[in-house]
Order: C-alpha cells, then structure tokens, then sequence
C-alpha cells in the first residue's frame, strides 16, 4: 500500500511519516475492525485516515458543523491559510476511503453510534479555560475561538492571554483595522512557539502596531476595560472588547465515562493539550496500532 503521504501538503513538523519511513508504512491490518472515532480535530482526521487505509471501516462523529476541531477557527486569517489547506486534504482523503462523517453529532457515554464498534478512538479535544477573575463573564467578553469564527468586536481590543492563538487572534485583528492591546504574565509572546516562527509572528506583531505587555496579569474585567497588575502596580487599559484567551484544557468526560470500556483509547488534546503535529502524530499512531 506504500507510504500513503506522497502528495501530503504537509511539512515535516506535521508528518507523521517523516523519520519513520520504514517503521510507518501503512499495510492491509490483519482483520477488518468497525472503528468509531468521537472528534473531528487533527487527531480525529488522521486516525480515521490511517485506520481506512489499512481496511477498517470507519465512522467519524464530530458535534459540530465544520471538520478541524481548532484548526478551523485558527485558519480563518490569510496568514494561516496552509492550515484551511490541511483541512480540506483531510475531507478529499477521507472522500475516497471507507469512512463516513456524521456532523452535528455529540456523542454521550451510552450513545448507541458506540454500540458493536471493535475500536474507539477519542479525540474529544479541549474546552477554553476560564480563570475566576472578576468580570470575565461580561457581555463584552469573547472567547479566542468566537472572536476568530466573527464575533462582533468593537475597535478596542484587549487579548488575555499571548499564547499563539491570542497572538494569532491580535495580529488578525490589527490587520483588520483595531487597535491591540495582548496581556500576558509571562515574559514572553507565544514563547512554545519554534524560533524561526516567532521571530517572525513578533516582527509582524510589531509592524501591525500591537501594544504587547507581558510580565502583567488580568486581575478584573469591567464595562470600560480590563485592570491588570504589574511591576509598577495596577494599570487599568480601556477596552470595547475583551477576548479570552488563557488557554485550554482536555475534554476529559467521555474519556472519563468510557475508561473502563475494552478498546477505547485517548488522543490529542482530550489527553494533553499539544501542538497540531503532536495531535496528528497520536492520530497516526492510535489507527497504526489497529
């Protein structure tokens, strides 16, 4: 069956065959499996891509409309379009296999789509995490991932959190016209980030004229802003939007409710929250173990 990735417009970072080309060929599994995979991220998608090459049938449940789980929303600016490639290069494979994607399906511990499957794979992903800061819930306040599906955003704006997606939020948002404020209490902007990668995203942070303060922490949201603590004591920046972007943290119920079920197992960020090639790394590797 071969390799299986030739044509993959994907970079080493992100494939899982790169450095294993011997141990990961992809060959006919020795009996056939009906597979259930709950999550339609890059996990989800490589799982039920590399599970149907080796001739298992496939069933794909996603609870939302759209496949890529958070690379879908992270793909919405220019700058990030390779990821809205690797999105639809997932939906084209997957079209010429044995597997079918249900949308619009959110699966519960008892769900009978579960029912007579030989393997469960679980890429439930993440939630956002929340941080019990006063004001948080305010009716100004958007989560990252609203903010970049087109939630309504006013011309100020303050980013908690510097993480790559509220950077990758702040730049987008910049470049359409508002003015940027990211607070992070680190030292640094989206400091996992490979160097060579940040170096550039803080260059064009800097040319889009991005007011980045780092080493400051969220300590309340109100109508007019956001107050933050420092060095130098509190400061209070004014705001019209607010957008929440402290981090995720793993959907674990269903992995949860299903851990003492025989052949279930976790991938992704329903496990650890990770980079996408770590999240596509495990999906290779769950549907290569079949």
């Amino acid at each position: 069956m071969g390799n299986a990735f030739v044509g993959k417009p994907l970079g080493c970072a992100v494939n899982p065959a790169v450095g294993y080309e011997r141990e990961r060929v992809l060959t006919p599994a020795p009996a056939s499996k009906r597979v259930a995979i709950v999550g339609a991220g890059p996990a989800g998608l490589e799982a039920a891509r590399v599970a149907a090459l080796r001739g298992h049938t496939v069933d794909v449940y996603e609870k939302g409309e759209q496949l890529g789980g958070v690379l879908w929303p992270a793909a919405t600016p220019e700058f990030k379009k390779e990821l809205r490639s690797m999105i639809f290069w997932w939906e084209r494979q997957l079209r010429d296999l044995p597997v079918t994607v249900h949308t619009g399906v959110e699966i519960a511990p008892d769900s009978p789509e579960l029912d007579g499957a030989d393997a469960v794979i679980l890429a439930t992903g993440s939630t956002p995490l929340t941080p019990p800061i006063p004001g948080l819930d305010g009716e100004h306040v958007v989560d990252v991932i609203d903010a970049h599906l087109g939630a309504e955003l006013g011309h100020r704006i303050v980013v908690c959190g510097g993480g790559l997606s509220g950077a990758d939020f702040a730049l987008e948002a910049a470049q359409d016209g508002h003015d940027v404020t990211i607070v992070e209490m680190a030292d640094g902007i989206a400091a996992d980030l490979l160097m060579i990668n940040r170096i550039t995203l803080m260059r064009d942070l800097a040319e889009a004229g991005i007011t980045l303060l780092t080493g400051h922490t969220v300590t309340a949201v109100d109508p007019t802003g956001v107050t933050v603590g420092g060095p130098d004591g509190p400061v209070h920046i004014a705001a019209d939007t607010v957008v929440s972007a402290f981090g995720v943290r793993p959907a674990t119920r269903l992995v949860e409710a299903l851990a003492d079920r025989e052949g279930v197992v976790a991938i992704g960020d329903c496990v650890r929250p990770a980079k996408v090639g770590d999240a596509i790394n495990a999906g290779f590797e769950a549907a290569f173990a079949l």
